[in-house]
């Protein structure tokens, strides 16, 4: 019997010291991704409405954490490879499991994190932070979810879903439009064309 039980040990020790903990990091059909249109929407998008996001590939979803009980959203990384919209799904869905396996949480051996889900324009950049902070005049789309928590599973554990209505889990949440403000060289511009106009009537 002890021979048995070290043989046990000795074969779990492996998966114990390589285990990954990982996520289902997916939504679902009652978490689904909205977007809020404007009058001139890109590629995909109806004009003026909110609904489900439509587009497949329009925009980038990633997953960020931080340690438990982080509230600050400037805290939370970006962690691994991030997903595109629709990925087979439909409307508003995504699915960033890299199948058949779920998604690996790196340096995660079942410890408890905070994660916040995020989704921009594809076209806007590889990142939330390169989408938000573009200077040009492109509107882009951003969006984040609530902050929740999750304790990834390791070894035979049941994988944790991030969205639902369970404790620590996310909903789905709303992408909305980002206009650049005009620099203030072209307000300048602006306001010296005015002023040339104004005097050329007179």
């Amino acid at each position: 019997m002890k021979k048995t039980l070290l043989l046990l040990g000795l074969i779990m020790l492996p998966v114990a010291l390589f285990a990954q903990g990982t996520v289902q990091f997916n939504n679902s059909a009652s978490t689904q991704l909205t977007t809020n249109s404007t009058s001139s929407p890109p590629p995909g998008h109806a004009p003026d409405r909110v609904g489900l996001t439509t587009g497949a590939g329009q925009y980038t979803i990633g997953l960020y954490i931080a340690p438990q009980g982080t509230t600050d959203p400037l805290a939370f990384s970006l962690m691994g490879p991030t997903t595109l919209s629709q990925s087979g799904l439909g409307n508003g869905r995504f699915n960033g499991n890299p199948l058949p396996n779920n998604f690996a949480i790196s340096n995660n051996t079942g410890q408890t994190i905070a994660f916040q889900v995020r989704a921009w324009s594809t076209f806007a950049g590889a990142t939330y932070e390169a989408a938000l902070g573009r200077t040009d005049l492109l509107t882009r789309y951003l969006g984040a979810s609530t902050i929740g928590e999750v304790t990834p599973a390791t070894g035979l554990t049941p994988t944790p879903a991030l969205f639902g209505t369970a404790p620590g889990q996310v909903l789905g949440f709303q992408l909305t439009p980002v206009i650049p403000e005009p620099s203030s060289i072209a307000l300048g511009l602006l306001g010296l064309g005015a002023i040339a106009l104004f005097r050329r009537r007179k």
